[in-house]
């Protein structure tokens, strides 16, 4: 176990090639006992040497010298158990190895299954997402994040549902999907194995498009209709759970159904006050206190704990913490007296186009851009540049000039494909 422990050997190799990933993998004896119970010494060996945009079969071989014959069910096999995701292109499969958050820490259980072990997964899960604040903190910094909260459409005032964007509705992004599926809540889950179950609905992880087609075709999810889809999304809005959508403007693959209690995200937020755990939506809770009756039932409903009551002699003080406030609108059928409004934010909510510019605008922010360009880790020559790169987009200006929302996918498209 020396090997694991230290962070050597295949898995070391391993996670150092998850960590490239903008979301990373931050090195913790709790990930070694994840990587080795989902991962055999071979599919480790593999998925390190895969680079960290997609590559055909020849491509894999070629880094791993193995043939293609006997990478073929091996990468069938991981793509089975969401290590690896396959995508038909142009009729080329191609791969890419999957991350480790918002990948194949879900994909484990988004079904019950007895190919792996999940009650044993479920505890190393718990202590590397939920109880270490290095990780915690270190996989959410920066304004860039793959989740991003969707206000409950109904809790907008009719004279601001104007300004709810296409990208901010999830009825518009249900009606535009070309496929829903929907499988286990990952969060809710893992705490089931702990015997921590909240007791909130299970199966209600939702995903689309592309998203969607690769969990169906993998056995993860099952095929829904959008009408099935509005129902689910009904239920949770009812159950006080927040949406947490895919944080781009088009084709998101993912809505989930979150509780502050189980949820990775919203515990970030509660445990460790990480703010930006979440983009926020452009709407933010408010309160008159003329009208507010101090009940506090608002505050109660809040799953990340932003309304606060205070009590004095002569009266019962509900305040919003601006800071906290996610903008998801939970709170608002609770308040009985019309105290409670979701107003627009001052500061405007910038959302990237597609998948592929969020994921270049996390790695320039969390100073992983280079590994985009350099992404062989047994080349010195590739090392060696990889530490010059990540140096120049440093610099203030360099990085600035980067993430000028001005600059769009286009521009990245061109510069690393």
């Amino acid at each position: 176990m020396g090997h694991l422990r230290n962070g050597q050997g295949v898995y070391g190799r391993l996670r150092k090639r998850l960590d490239a990933y903008p979301i990373g993998a931050p090195s913790a004896p709790a990930l070694y006992e994840i990587l080795k119970r989902l991962f055999s010494e071979k599919e480790a060996f593999v998925a390190s040497k895969m680079p960290v945009r997609f590559v055909d079969l020849a491509g894999i071989a070629k880094r791993t010298r193995m043939k293609e014959a006997q990478l073929l069910p091996l990468l069938e096999t991981m793509a089975g158990k969401g290590l690896v995701l396959d995508f038909t292109r142009k009729g080329k499969t191609l791969y890419i190895l999957s991350p480790t958050l918002f990948g194949f820490f879900e994909f484990a259980f988004m079904r019950v299954r007895d190919d792996i072990p999940q009650k044993e997964l479920a505890r190393y899960m718990v202590e590397y997402v939920h109880e270490a604040p290095e990780f915690v903190r270190s996989i959410f910094t920066g304004k860039v994040q793959q989740g991003r909260a969707l206000v409950h459409e109904e809790t907008v005032e009719p004279e601001d549902a104007p300004r709810v964007l296409d990208h901010e509705r999830a009825t518009h992004m249900i009606r535009e999907a070309r496929m829903c599926a929907v499988s286990l809540c990952y969060c809710r889950h893992v705490m089931e194995h702990e015997g921590k179950s909240c007791g909130k609905a299970m199966e209600a992880c939702t995903s689309f498009n592309g998203g969607a087609d690769f969990l169906v075709r993998r056995g993860l999810a099952r095929k829904i209709s959008k009408e099935e889809a509005l129902d689910i999304f009904a239920a949770t809005r009812e159950a006080g759970l927040v949406h947490i959508v895919d944080n781009v403007k088009k084709r998101p693959t993912f809505v989930c159904h979150c509780c502050g209690c189980c949820c990775g995200m919203l515990t970030a937020i509660n445990r460790f006050k990480v703010f930006g755990a979440v983009v926020t939506s452009p709407f933010l809770a408010a309160i008159d206190p003329e009208s507010c009756a101090g009940c506090g039932l608002c505050a109660k409903r809040c799953p990340i704990n932003a309304i606060s009551v205070e009590e004095t002699d002569s009266l019962t003080k509900v305040t919003v913490d601006d800071r906290a406030c996610l903008g998801c609108g939970v709170c608002k059928p609770a308040c009985q007296v019309d105290a409670l409004r979701m107003v627009p934010r001052k500061e405007k909510v910038i959302v990237p186009e597609d998948a592929w510019q969020r994921t270049v605008l996390m790695a320039i922010e969390r100073g992983k851009f280079q590994n985009f360009l350099f992404d062989d880790l047994d080349r010195l020559d590739h090392a060696v540049l990889r530490a010059i790169t990540r140096i120049v987009i440093g610099l203030p200006p360099v990085k600035k000039a980067l993430l000028a929302k001005q600059v769009d996918s286009r521009f990245f498209q061109e510069l690393v494909g």
